[in-house]
């Protein structure tokens, strides 16, 4: 091939405009120069973080390794990096340039252990802005260009060594000045800026999340580092934590946290953990529902991100918890919205259904055992209310009769959670059951009290009129009437008696024998006509 003539690609074919399409590409978002900052903060192992905004200076402070001189020099190079994706979380050597959209310069004052020198970054910004807007005027004009990327960077960005700034032991001080006006408005704003960090920095648990420490103990076990960060904002400063505690939960969180392994057959990706809420409803806070994947602690897209692999989208939206991503080869996209395309990221898409298929079947059974509860709560109201009830309707037949459908219904109602009450609140299980059955068997033994009464009324009833029914007839009871009632009547009767003193004898054997020792039924018997003793 005739190679004459070749004229190959050099510096001056790359433009000065390469920068702020670079940094508005992968920061679109203002606050993402806060992420940047603060990841190679992370990066250099620091343990505590500090965010000051007042109000057009902000200031990122960590006590990390810092930078020795040659380290500083790398520093300001663009899109080189000798940082390993796999272990660290800056993103290809661009990371220190994303200020350029949020602020007028850029200082960062580094100092490592290895020698006492603090050094002093720079970056120009407002004079990269200048001198590309005098090109864009220069080529509206017809003019060929004349600024490419490398004199832009010459003229403003340098290290040196300083003593403007004081770095006790080791650190690093990043300070953006002279805010512009859209990053001014945004970053002055306390909850977003809160807000914001709380989703991509790796913070510890809040005190007031009773499952932190569970939480961080899991993480210690897998190596998975938290680290503390303070913000301030004029007056106010406080530490920052993950954005869960336990208000968001309708009842204050009454279930512990869930562990998933993120797996296929051969490949581990990393763990999860899921929190339910405690109410069969979804969780109200929009920022906390759902589950978010983490890489290095920082984010990747939202907690949108996975709702589509859930089975049961009602579950996506009642959970909330994070995905921690441990395999070296799944590294986030520069904007944090995905992981970089390969092969080990299809296997991961693979395995996301099985996860999520697994905190269905997790969450399915969490919502019926609070069913369940919800139930033997409501049922054991109604029984305390019976149960108080009972002594003053025991005579009352009606009310025992509905009282004891109504007692079958709840025993119906109850029936089909005894399994899982069992495990989950035996004992209010059992009084539930201690109260149904005391209560069935009261109005069992009223209601059979009560026939018994009735029967033993029945019967006298029917004797009653079993007695009315063999009452001697009308002609009977003449002849009755007409039966003597005592000797002296009898004996008269016949016409027998004339004399007078026979009378009185006859009145006074009546009176003084026959009355006097026998009983009236044994002396007399009406039924029978003349009969007497």
């Amino acid at each position: 091939m005739n190679q004459q003539g070749r004229v190959h690609f050099s510096s001056a074919d790359i433009g000065g405009e390469l920068l702020p399409i670079l940094t508005r590409g992968l920061y679109s978002d203002i606050l993402d120069s806060l992420r940047e900052y603060i990841q190679n903060a992370i990066d250099a192992r620091a343990t505590k973080i500090s965010v000051s905004i007042d109000p057009d200076v902000v200031t990122i402070s960590d006590d990390g390794v810092g930078m020795d001189a040659v380290e500083a020099r790398r520093a300001i190079r663009l899109g080189i990096s000798e940082k390993n994706p796999q272990v660290n979380v800056g993103f290809r050597g661009i990371g220190t340039y994303s200020g350029f959209n949020l602020c007028e310069s850029l200082e960062i004052f580094t100092k490592s252990a290895k020698e006492n020198t603090i050094y002093r970054l720079f970056f120009n910004f407002s004079q990269i802005r200048r001198e590309l807007m005098a090109e864009q005027e220069r080529r509206n004009q017809g003019n060929l260009p004349s600024l490419y990327l490398e004199r832009l960077l010459e003229e403003s960005v340098f290290v040196e060594p300083t003593d403007e700034i004081v770095i006790v032991d080791q650190g690093t001080r990043v300070i953006m000045s002279g805010l512009l006006p859209d990053a001014y408005r945004r970053i002055n704003d306390w909850d977003q800026v809160e807000n914001y960090l709380q989703n991509v920095v790796p913070l510890p648990f809040n005190p007031e999340f009773k499952y932190g420490s569970i939480l961080e103990e899991k993480f210690e076990e897998e190596d998975y580092r938290v680290v503390p960060l303070t913000l301030q904002m004029g007056d106010k400063s406080q530490s920052l934590y993950r954005p869960y505690t336990d208000s968001i939960f309708r009842f204050g969180g009454m279930h512990p946290p869930e562990f998933f392994d993120l797996r296929d057959t051969r490949t581990s990706f990393g763990f999860a953990w899921v929190c339910m809420n405690d109410a069969r409803e979804t969780i109200k806070d929009t920022k906390v529902r759902g589950l978010l994947i983490k890489k290095f602690g920082f984010s990747i897209g939202d907690r949108q991100y996975l709702e589509p692999f859930f089975g049961r989208t009602v579950y996506s939206r009642r959970i909330t918890g994070e995905i921690i991503i441990k395999h070296p080869n799944l590294i986030p996209n520069a904007a944090r919205s995905d992981f970089e395309n390969n092969s080990v990221r299809q296997i991961l898409l693979e395995s996301l259904p099985k996860l999520t298929g697994a905190v269905d079947t997790w969450a399915n059974n969490i919502q019926e055992i609070d069913r369940a509860l919800e139930v033997l709560s409501e049922l054991l109201g109604e029984l305390g209310d019976i149960n108080r009830e009972l002594p003053s309707i025991q005579r009352d037949r009606e009310r025992l009769l509905t009282l004891n459908a109504r007692l079958a219904e709840i025993e119906r109602r109850l029936k089909p959670h005894y399994r899982r009450l069992e495990s989950a609140a035996k004992a209010n299980l059992d009084q539930a059951r201690e109260l149904l059955s005391g209560a069935q068997r009261f109005v069992r033994e009223a209601l059979v009290s009560q026939r018994r009464s009735r029967r033993h009324i029945e019967t006298e009833v029917v004797k009653a009129v079993q007695r009315e029914a063999l009452r001697p007839s009308a002609e009977v009871e003449a002849r009755n009437e007409s039966i003597p009632v005592d000797l002296l009547t009898l004996m008269d009767s016949y016409g027998i008696v004339d004399s007078e003193e026979l009378r009185r004898v006859l009145q006074f054997l009546d009176d003084n024998i026959l009355k006097a020792h026998l009983d009236r039924d044994e002396c007399w018997q009406p039924a029978k006509v003349g009969h007497f003793c």
